[in-house]
């Protein structure tokens, strides 16, 4: 069946306007339009030229494990020439041994990583100031449970280091 051709014109037309008429409404129709967003100051420091921090303890004699056996220095760069402020502070952050403060290392148990800031004992996920006019001395030792003893293999640990102003 084939429609009259005034009847398409009809429908064109009243399709027509009916689409005018709708684009006029949402022409006079408001919209609150919310932009959100977080601004976030300079970096303080770029730590070790954004590469990762790698301490090798090397061969360790488990009998030696101490708290002062096999004290390695954290080879590190820290530049905080785009600093506002000479006061920052630094954290270790990761997660603990048997001893809240300690370092974990993951393949055992009995086994913790003290970290030493400035010859001062650095617990994890505590800040520390420091003036980046000197760059803190950063020292890892291997630390044993009270009592323990640790089976021979291979070990690691790992940290992420934080630097924010004070």
């Amino acid at each position: 069946m084939t429609e009259a051709p005034a009847m398409t014109v009809a429908r064109r037309a009243l399709l027509a306007t009916l689409l005018g008429w709708a684009s006029m409404t949402q022409a006079n129709e408001q919209m609150v339009v919310t932009i959100k967003g977080v601004v976030y100051a300079a970096i303080p420091c770029v730590i070790n030229r954004n590469a990762p921090i790698s301490g090798p303890f090397g061969d360790v004699q488990t009998a030696g494990i101490d708290g002062n056996y096999k004290t390695i220095t954290l080879e590190y760069a820290l530049d905080c020439s785009r600093s506002a402020s000479n006061e920052l502070r630094m954290q270790v952050r990761g997660d603990s041994a048997f001893d809240p403060a300690l370092l974990r290392v993951r393949e055992h148990d009995n086994l913790g990583i003290a970290l030493i800031k400035d010859g001062h004992r650095l617990a994890v996920n505590t800040w520390a100031d420091f003036d980046t006019r000197k760059q803190p001395v950063l020292q890892a030792v291997l630390v044993k449970r009270e009592n323990s003893e640790i089976k021979a293999g291979a070990f690691n640990a790992s940290a992420t280091l934080v630097v924010d102003y004070r």
